[in-house]
């Protein structure tokens, strides 16, 4: 999976799987300048896909930005 293809999940819910091996996709949180902006959720209920995970400090994948309204997508972290 690459950045390009977390388009066709927005206005959707995921859920991410915080994984050590094999991620679908290396994540950075960020406080701003994000690739895409995700509101993180409570419940994993009404979510369309689940997505590996590695979360890193360096050369991510992608940038998501946490807010609290408005995302471009939501997230559940598992």
């Amino acid at each position: 999976m690459t950045k390009g293809e977390l388009h066709i999940y927005k206005g959707k819910k995921v859920v991410f799987k915080v994984v050590d091996s094999f991620p679908d996709l290396k994540v950075q949180f960020v406080d701003s300048f994000g690739d895409f902006k995700v509101k993180v959720s409570d419940s994993k209920s009404f979510s369309t896909k689940v997505i590996k995970i590695k979360i890193v400090t360096s050369f991510p994948d992608v940038k998501l930005q946490r807010v609290n309204s408005f995302g471009d997508f939501e997230v559940y972290i598992d």
